[in-house]
C-alpha cells in the first residue's frame, strides 16, 4: 500500500518537473532562434549590401531585386522616391 502512494508520488513530481523545465526553456529556445533569426538576416544584408551598392546585381523581373530596388536594364536600382 506505501509503495502503491510513493510511485503515485514519484510519478507527480516527474509530471511536475518535466512541466516546469519546459515552462523554463521553451521561452528561452524562443529567444535563441529570435536571435539566430535575426543574425542570419543581418549576415545575408551585409553580404547583399555592396552588389546593390555598386549595382552589380543582375536581375530579370522586379521579383529578382530585393525590396525597394527595381529590374532596370537587367540590373536591381534604388527605387527612386
Amino acid at each position: 500500500m506505501m509503495k502503491v502512494a510513493v510511485t503515485k508520488v514519484g510519478k507527480r513530481a516527474g509530471v511536475v518537473s518535466v512541466a516546469l523545465l519546459a515552462g523554463i526553456f521553451v521561452p528561452l529556445l524562443v529567444w535563441v532562434a529570435i536571435i539566430t533569426a535575426f543574425r542570419q538576416i543581418f549576415a545575408e544584408w551585409q553580404a547583399t549590401r555592396p552588389q546593390l551598392l555598386s549595382g552589380n546585381l543582375a536581375c530579370s523581373i522586379d521579383a529578382n531585386c530585393p525590396p525597394g530596388y527595381e529590374c532596370i536594364g537587367g540590373r536591381c536600382l534604388p527605387r527612386p522616391s
